[in-house]
């Protein structure tokens, strides 16, 4: 489950999304000051997404993590695609079905099952990142409920699946139409998307 992403600046955003994929992306005015580098995102942290409101595609802040209604102060930042489908309902439903977002990364990171001992002789779970192997950045669906927002994973393909049975649901352009307003369902199976795996050296 990923925890951990590296956003890219707010200039690296707008050049990919404006000017290479030609986007008719409006910038909220009190973000145009902000990230102007690359910034390490975790849970509760405030990061850029991409959505549609008010018949605009909008950059905007939210904060992500969707507030947990089981634990205090504990939020839930990641949604499993495959709750949209079940029939008991879930937390998540409006959000898929009218609130749809865009997560903008340079690389994401996930922890494996797999472990090894240290120098220090504590054991730690090996980690690896992933980076979209045909794109300069990862589009990462996601979901969002007024100033909050939520990664979207899905099964694994063979890249992740040695270090983690999910995955973030990763974007082609070309699909991101389909993710923000159309159906979805064909882009839950994510086997023929291209990401390259490094694995992170032991401490």
């Amino acid at each position: 489950m990923c925890s951990h992403y590296e956003m890219p600046s707010l200039k690296e955003i707008k050049t990919y999304l404006k000017t290479d994929l030609e986007l008719p992306l409006v910038v909220s005015k009190n973000i145009e000051d902000k990230f102007e580098s690359v910034t390490q995102i975790y849970p509760k942290s405030p990061s850029l997404v991409m959505l549609y409101s008010d018949d605009e595609l909008k950059l905007v802040e939210n904060k992500w993590g969707y507030p947990s209604p089981f634990k205090k102060n504990r939020v839930i930042y990641n949604a499993r695609v495959e709750r949209f489908y079940e029939e008991k309902p879930s937390m998540w439903d409006d959000s898929f079905a009218r609130q749809r977002c865009i997560i903008l990364a340079n690389e994401f990171w996930e922890s494996s099952k797999q472990t090894y001992l240290a120098s220090n002789n504590k054991t730690y779970h090996e980690h690896s990142s992933f980076t979209a192997k045909d794109e300069p950045m990862a589009l990462i669906a996601g979901i969002y409920k007024g100033d909050d927002f939520s990664m979207v994973t899905t099964a694994s393909n063979d890249t992740v699946l040695p270090v983690h049975e999910r995955m973030p649901l990763v974007l082609k352009p070309s699909e991101l139409r389909r993710w923000l307003f159309q159906n979805f369902t064909s882009l839950l199976d994510r086997s023929e998307y291209n990401l390259d795996r490094h694995q992170l050296p032991h401490r």
